[in-house]
């Protein structure tokens, strides 16, 4: 390659780098617009469209090739620039109903095309860039998973420093300037190109510091009043909207049945992503006029230990630290994976709420489990009050922040970081009509506890509810008769029922008796044992506490069937949820699977490539499909395993996104040292080599992070590269090498096999997703080895036949 097509580089880094930044920032709005379950539509929609690009290449046919594709390349990529912010835009202005509808249809399908363009663009680009522009494969593939890998990092400070839409903008800003890039390589000036990004730069500027800068318009198909908005916060976390306050009663989550008059209290309500709801309380800095508080069930364990050291999972808007400054604990330590909600509390709201202004609060912005696995003091509370914030509720088994803390592992964590007589308090939804996570939670409090030699579970755990919120307490020494006596008076006093402990056994609820009563494993494998409903304890390889429905019940309930209920009103709250994730993810498996056939097949319409069988066809898309398939059952096995250990699930996204990129791409310019045409066994040990590393990974993973969790979070993420580098340099030289042992058959075929690539990838991702939920993490990561394993035997097939191609014409000549 020339030193002029240092241009042609730059400008494919450019176009990867703001096509990533941009399929990360859709995930984040379609969480907002919509519901969680189709915020990961996003992806879909983004590969998708670039494989579409990809198949406008391939059907042109020789219309665009070598100097016409380069003429092309700055035309496309200012469209691309210029279409990132209008459909942004645009679907800001579309409203998204709830439920089923022709209007929430035709909403959603307005969204997906405007979501769709500018990815489609990027394709068309690309495409061109990688396989008509002439050229070294391996650099150029080098050049485009770089710009990717640089885009998984970028995305992150574009959303904390502004807003959405202007992270939008300043993406199309980065795709003109590629569009200039590649003007420059056609040796003209990039007048257009350049007035268009510094255009959008401003326009990023000025919306970041504009009163109020555009924002989302509808949330949960419902228009949000700007002039309601306090505060808007953005980052890769969640969006979170601060409404203008409002005096009114204390908001309980589950208030207790005694009549009480308390004053009112003015209030400010957090939204999260649109529709997950959190309060911040004005206070004045007296604990005495917090006495409002204790009539919540999720103040229990303050009713039981008071004036001591306590800590807080999840800060929120500080409810649960007001508790335990009203318990006069000694010491409150707050721990919040969201830095939005920390900043709120010691920024702009620092005097409103009086929380950050106490010496006796610590504000901790970490992962509770990874905190408090390095974390040296000993805790008399340890309180975790409905942490999911919908998502995980909402999605089932989509999103892994929360699912992350009801583990045995995480479990395991949590109660090692109590004094030997304190509580661990877990408060989730309760209501006895429906199926709900408490058989689950109180599952996993007996395992955690067996594991630690426990010979009576039920000793050491106390479950009241009031309301539709039922409160866990578990403590690793047996329930004091003090504590009973307190939990009874709690109960007496402020309403609560007592539904089990060591001297109170449930009403009605046999289940949550004979889990409770297991004294070991077995006893309590068999008392969790149902048909429709899973409720083993979750694990870190398969950490989905939220997902209580087996697969053939969400199946027999999707196909029309019947789940047996123990009475009429079961099928409801959290199992809603899991049915709508459930199909959803069901829906984008079939809807990926359609896209994947129609996109792999549809140049067949226009005539096989010249000189290719089609036997050799077929063998060049199972390559494709098998890389496409493989990389996500690997990629995606990595940020879930990764998630926890990391701290926080941005981490594991940016560190295994731009780690696995950029070391691909690595692998990728290393292999232009190979020659790979004339080798023999090259294209069959090296798929084979990947297969064997990741078996071994998959063994070692989970010693791996037990072992090393306690070590800073610098030195976590050096060892998370570590691990995953090797597998990823290898797979980075499978794309190039197929390219390259088709190219020795057909040139013409080289768009249709990205565009398999694209395809093929929509559809191991959301394949990947199901595999973890159904039959865990490492399943996925075995099943991304088998599919390097396969990849060896076309390879080999196709390095064959690019020989016998190759003796041909050596005879011919």
């Amino acid at each position: 390659m020339q030193k002029k097509d240092a241009w042609l580089l730059a400008g494919l880094f450019g176009v990867t780098l703001s096509t990533l930044c941009l399929e990360i920032l859709d995930t984040r709005l379609l969480s907002v617009v919509t519901w969680y379950h189709l915020s990961f539509f996003a992806v879909s929609i983004a590969m998708f469209g670039m494989a579409a690009g990809a198949l406008r290449v391939q059907l042109s046919g020789d219309r665009w090739k070598g100097d016409a594709a380069r003429e092309l390349l700055a035309r496309e990529t200012l469209m691309f620039a210029v279409a990132i912010p209008l459909c942004y835009l645009g679907t800001l202005v579309i409203p998204i109903p709830e439920g089923f509808s022709l209007r929430a249809v035709i909403a959603l399908g307005l969204s997906t095309g405007l979501l769709a363009l500018p990815f489609y663009l990027s394709g068309v680009v690309v495409t061109l860039c990688l396989t008509r522009c002439g050229g070294k494969i391996g650099l150029l593939y080098f050049a485009d998973l770089v710009g990717a890998a640089c885009g998984a990092l970028l995305i992150q400070p574009l959303l904390e420093y502004g807003n959405a839409a202007s992270t939008a903008i300043a993406c199309g800003a980065i795709a003109a300037l590629a569009a200039a890039c590649f003007r420059l390589d056609r040796g003209r000036r990039p007048v257009l190109p350049v007035v268009t990004a510094g255009v959008l730069a401003a326009l990023a500027f000025a919306n970041h510091g504009s009163p109020p800068p555009v924002g989302v318009w509808y949330s949960k198909g419902k228009f949000v009043d700007p002039g309601d908005v306090e505060r808007e916060e953005w980052n890769i976390h969640a969006q979170v909207i601060v409404r203008k306050p409002k005096p009114g009663p204390p908001i309980y989550w589950g208030p207790g049945s005694v009549p009480a008059r308390f004053p009112d209290v003015d209030r400010m309500r957090m939204l999260i992503d649109g529709d997950a709801g959190t309060y911040m309380t004005e206070w004045d800095g007296d604990p005495a006029s917090l006495e409002w508080i204790r009539r919540d069930v999720t103040s229990l364990p303050h009713h039981l230990r008071r004036e001591g050291v306590a800590a807080v999972i999840g800060v929120g808007g500080g409810r649960d630290l007001l508790t335990g400054l009203w318990a006069r604990h000694r010491s409150v330590t707050g721990i919040e994976i969201n830095d939005n909600f920390i900043e709120l509390l010691e920024g702009p709201f620092r005097e409103y709420a009086n929380i950050a202004t106490r010496d006796e609060v610590k504000l901790v912005h970490d992962e509770a489990r990874s905190f408090l696995t390095r974390d040296e003091t000993r805790y008399d509370v340890l309180q975790m009050s409905l942490i999911d914030t919908w998502a995980a509720t909402g999605a089932g088994a989509f999103t892994l922040s929360e699912n992350g803390l009801y583990t045995v592992e995480a479990w395991r964590v949590f109660l090692d970081a109590l004094t030997p007589t304190g509580l661990f308090s877990v408060s989730r939804w309760y209501d006895p009509r429906l199926v709900s996570e408490t058989s689950r939670l109180l599952a996993l409090a007996t395992h955690a506890l067996i594991e630690r030699g426990v010979e009576n579970p039920r000793d050491h755990m106390a479950l009241v509810a009031a309301g539709k919120v039922a409160t866990l307490i578990v403590s690793p020494s047996p329930l004091s008769a003090e504590d009973l006596a307190g939990v009874r008076e709690a109960c007496r006093t402020e309403g609560f029922r007592y539904l089990l402990g060591p001297d109170q056994d449930p009403e009605g609820e046999h289940a949550l008796g004979r889990i409770a009563s297991s004294h070991d494993f077995a006893e309590l494998d068999a008392a969790v044992e149902d048909e429709w409903y899973d409720f083993r304890p979750p694990t870190d390889a398969q950490p989905y506490f939220f997902n209580l429905l087996r697969p053939a019940a969400a199946w027999t309930a999707m196909t029309g069937g019947v789940i047996e209920r123990r009475n009429e009103a079961e099928i409801g709250g959290v199992l809603e949820g899991n049915m709508v994730a459930t199909s959803s993810l069901m829906a984008l498996v079939l809807v990926a699977l359609i896209g994947a056939v129609g996109i792999i097949s549809l140049p067949l319409f226009a005539g096989r490539p010249k000189g290719l069988s089609l036997g050799e066809l077929g063998t060049g898309i199972a390559y494709f499909a098998a890389i496409g398939v493989g990389f996500l059952f690997v990629q995606v096995p990595f940020m879930q395993r990764f998630s926890v250990y990391l701290g926080h699930p941005s981490h594991a996204v940016v560190v295994i996104l731009f780690s696995m990129i950029l070391t691909a791409g690595i692998g990728s310019l290393f292999s232009e040292r190979i020659g790979i045409e004339q080798s023999k066994r090259f294209p069959l040990l090296q798929p084979l080599s990947i297969a064997v590393l990741l078996v071994l990974w998959t063994l070692a993973i989970q010693p791996l992070i037990e072992n090393t969790i306690q070590l800073g979070l610098f030195s976590r993420i050096v060892l998370v590269i570590a691990a995953v580098t090797p597998p990823s340099f290898l797979m980075g030289m499978c794309f190039p090498m197929g390219m390259r042992l088709v190219a020795q058959l057909s040139p013409d075929a080289l768009p249709w096999m990205w565009a398999t690539n694209g395809a093929a990838s929509v559809l191991g991702g959301v394949l990947a997703m199901g595999v973890s939920i159904w039959t865990g993490i490492d399943t996925g990561l075995l099943i991304g080895a088998g599919c390097y394993a396969f990849l060896a035997l076309v390879a080999t097939r196709l390095s064959k036949a690019g020989a016998r191609r190759r003796a041909c014409e050596t005879a011919s000549s």
